[in-house]
């Protein structure tokens, strides 16, 4: 049996005590957390947006960000709900309950 992983910042093994395959276990388990995790307050707030058509640019006005900002906040929304496109995402967040209209 393999000795106990220390876990440093983020909960990564460090100081040697864990073999790499800890470590890539690691990785995938808070990768995989992150991906099937709620939407942010923020991420739903964007999303509504989406649902209601708006485009990238015009999200942007409304919360007052850089369009960089709300790409950002879509990429992490498709990520999230495992969607390819924003009508997916939007028909994914209303089945999961993310999302109400």
């Amino acid at each position: 049996m393999a000795p106990a992983a220390a876990l440093g910042p983020g909960g990564l093994a460090v100081h040697g005590a864990a073999t790499i395959t800890d470590t890539v276990n690691l990785i995938a388990e808070h990768t995989t957390g992150q991906a099937a995790g709620r939407l942010t307050s923020r991420e739903r707030e964007v999303l509504t947006l989406v649902a209601a058509g708006i485009s990238n640019k015009g999200i942007a006005r409304e919360l007052q960000v850089s369009p960089n900002t709300v790409k950002f906040h879509i990429a992490a929304i498709l990520e999230k709900l495992d969607a390819a496109s924003r009508a997916e995402a939007v028909v994914a967040a209303l089945r999961r309950g993310d999302l109400t209209l």
